[in-house]
């Protein structure tokens, strides 16, 4: 049974925003942002799978840590949906476009897909942040960026961490298969990264201070690059010893810091269970 807190937080965050959450760097800015325009319908779809699988789970600690993952995912969605509302301000027009099809994609997975296949695409998500935390948490990801953005996503990460084990135990309990999980977590990270992608790619080019502030293409060019370095040194690594068959989230240790920053996080909730 996994040490799991859910944590209902109360984050503000102040009318006008700027959606270039890190200073000076629109498409790691955008990229965060599409991150956040995909979770609320990323989460209740988690959760909705959750909740089949528990009818097949036995195990009544696995059942238990399966019910705090869907309560995280549930508080993480609900705060995402409010910084959203406030980066919405600025515009961006075609969003609710990009949505409505994820929306339609998630939708289309809980009613045609199979348990096994839904699990499977958790899974991938789920490796894929634990991965992502890890990074970020080492590479100091947050530095720099707003401050409420900054807490919201240093506050999801840290949860994502403490179950980061829950999605990988329900698909081994109830269906198991390491080529069956490869296979579809895989597609899963491809469907996601795309959409948010494509997202930020639509955000960058309708901000008109590209040109004016942030030096045009060329510049653009540049950042994109300067992004990659680290990505490729310290998460890719991280990221394909998920795909490996000796796999297992279990073998990934809170450090003494994390567990700092989740107490941290506890203190600032407005309660936790």
């Amino acid at each position: 049974m996994q040490d799991i807190t859910v944590r209902q937080m109360d984050f503000q965050f102040p009318d006008g925003m700027d959606p270039v959450v890190i200073p000076g760097e629109p498409e790691q800015s955008y990229g965060i942002v599409g991150l956040s325009l995909l979770l609320p319908y990323l989460e209740p779809y988690l959760i909705r799978t959750m909740k089949e699988a528990k009818k097949v789970v036995t195990d009544p600690e696995l059942r238990a840590d399966l019910e705090k993952f869907s309560a995280q995912e549930g508080q993480h969605y609900q705060q995402h949906i409010r910084f959203n509302n406030v980066i919405r301000e600025w515009g961006f027009p075609r969003l609710e476009e990009f949505e409505n099809e994820l929306d339609a994609d998630y939708r289309r997975f809980s009613e045609t897909k199979s348990l096994r296949w839904n699990l499977a695409y958790a899974e991938g998500f789920e490796a894929f942040t634990t991965a992502g935390a890890r990074f970020s948490f080492e590479t100091g990801g947050n530095d720099g960026m707003h401050p409420a953005a900054a807490d919201l996503f240093a506050w999801h990460l840290i949860e994502e961490f403490e179950h980061r084990t829950v999605a990988f135990d329900v698909y081994a309990h109830v269906c198991g298969s390491y080529p069956y999980r490869l296979l579809v977590g895989t597609y899963g990270q491809w469907h996601m990264g795309r959409w948010i992608g494509r997202v930020a790619r639509y955000m960058t080019q309708q901000d008109e201070r590209m040109e004016t502030e942030y030096g045009g293409v060329e510049a653009s060019k540049a950042r994109r690059r300067a992004q990659l370095a680290p990505m490729r040194k310290h998460l890719l690594p991280k990221l394909l010893r998920t795909y490996l068959p000796s796999y297992t989230p279990h073998d990934i240790e809170m450090t003494r810091e994390l567990k700092l920053m989740a107490k941290h996080y506890s203190r600032m909730a407005v309660r936790t269970s």
